[in-house]
C-alpha cells in the first residue's frame, strides 16, 4: 500500500491576540509545533511527488505527509508561508477564485465569523426568526423540518452549530441564505463585508509570491459553493471560472482539486477529469492509499488529529474509519 497522509488546515494565526479568538483554526504557536513535529515523524513530501506516483508508479517514503490549506486566508501568507519556508516543507494551497477577484466575502466565512461572536442559543433563535419572515416568498422547509434533519452534532460541534452551518450552507435557496448571512454577519460582526474580505484573504501577488517560493497552488472552485449541489451547468461555470482566474498559478493540463465543503458527486468527478485535473481531495478523514482509493477521492486528516492537538491520526493508521469535516 501507498499510504500517504494528508493534513487539512484553514486558519492559522495569533488566535489568542486575535478579534476572533473562538475561530476554528490553529494557533501559529501550536502550528509551528506541529511542523517540529512532523520533521521528526514523518516525511514531508511534495505534491508533484505525490501525483508522479499516481501518475507513473513508484513509492513514497515511510510515513509520507502532504501539508494542505484551504480557502486563501492571508494567515497562509503571514504565518504558513515564513514557518514553511524554516523547516523546508512545501504547503499546497487551495483557493477559491472569488477571494482575490471579487473583494467580496464569501458565505463561508460569514458563518465562520458569526459563529465567532455570537452567543450559540441567541444565534440560533435568530436564525428561526429570520427564516421565518423570509418564508413567505420562498419555499423551502418549516423550521422544524430543518432542524430535525440538520441539528446532527459530530465530533467538531454541537446539533445547534451544525443546524446554523448547514442551512447557511445548503439548505435553503442560495439568495435567501446569503441575504440572512449578511444580516446575522451584520449584527454580530458589525464591519463592512467588503473592507472585511481586503484583510481576510491573499491577493493575488501574494498569491504569486507563495508560488515563487516553491508553494503548490489548487482549485477550490470559484464560489465555494457545494458543486455535487449544483446543477451540471451551474457546476461546468463554477469550475470554469475558477480555471480561468487561476491559470496564472496552475498547469492547466495538471492541476488538483479541493472540493469546497468535501462535497462532490458522480458528474463533478467525471467533468473535472476531462478537463485536465489529475488529483482530487475530500474532507472524508482517514490515510490515504494510493493505489486502492480513487485518485479524485483522496481523504485527508484535520491538523487537529496530530500532536500537539492531539494523537487521532494513530486511529487511521489502519484505515480504520472514515468521518465527514466542514
Amino acid at each position: 500500500m501507498k499510504k500517504l497522509f494528508i493534513a487539512m488546515y484553514h486558519y492559522t494565526r495569533d488566535l489568542s491576540h486575535s478579534r476572533y479568538p473562538k475561530i476554528k483554526g490553529l494557533d501559529y504557536k501550536l502550528f509551528e509545533r506541529q511542523l517540529l513535529f512532523f520533521k521528526e515523524n514523518f516525511h514531508v513530501v511534495t505534491m508533484e511527488e505525490v501525483l508522479a506516483v499516481l501518475d507513473n508508479g513508484g513509492v513514497l517514503p515511510d510515513n509520507a505527509l502532504l501539508l494542505t490549506f484551504d480557502d486563501g486566508y492571508i494567515d497562509n501568507f503571514t504565518v504558513a508561508l515564513p514557518l514553511l519556508r524554516k523547516y523546508g516543507m512545501q504547503g499546497s494551497f487551495f483557493i477559491p477564485g472569488k477571494t482575490f477577484t471579487e473583494d467580496v466575502l464569501l458565505d463561508v466565512n460569514k458563518i465562520h465569523f458569526i459563529l465567532a461572536s455570537a452567543p450559540e442559543k441567541a444565534l440560533k433563535d435568530d436564525l428561526l426568526q429570520l427564516l421565518n419572515q423570509r418564508r413567505g416568498g420562498a419555499v423551502f422547509p418549516s423550521n422544524e423540518e430543518l432542524y430535525e434533519q440538520y441539528a446532527i452534532p459530530n465530533r467538531f460541534d454541537s446539533g445547534d452549530v451544525v443546524f446554523v452551518k448547514r442551512v447557511l450552507q445548503t439548505a435553503i435557496p442560495e439568495e435567501i441564505r446569503s441575504e440572512i448571512a449578511s444580516a446575522l454577519f451584520k449584527k454580530y460582526v458589525g464591519l463592512s463585508e467588503r473592507d472585511f474580505s481586503r484583510e481576510l484573504y491573499m491577493n493575488r501577488d501574494q498569491i504569486r509570491c507563495l508560488k515563487e517560493n516553491g508553494m503548490f497552488i489548487g482549485l477550490h472552485g470559484y464560489d465555494h459553493y457545494w458543486l455535487g449541489n449544483l446543477s451540471r451547468s451551474a457546476m461546468e461555470r463554477d469550475t470554469e471560472r475558477a480555471l480561468e482566474v487561476m491559470d496564472e498559478f496552475i498547469d492547466r493540463d495538471g492541476w488538483v482539486m479541493n472540493y469546497p465543503y468535501g462535497n462532490y458527486n458522480e458528474g463533478v468527478l467525471e467533468y473535472i477529469a476531462g478537463r485536465g485535473c489529475r488529483m482530487g481531495l475530500t474532507t472524508e478523514m482517514c490515510a490515504a492509499d494510493l493505489e486502492g482509493d480513487d485518485r479524485y477521492r483522496l481523504p485527508r486528516l484535520d491538523c487537529n488529529d496530530f500532536p500537539p492537538k492531539s494523537n487521532q491520526y494513530l486511529q487511521w493508521i489502519g484505515r480504520n474509519q472514515k468521518e465527514q469535516k466542514d
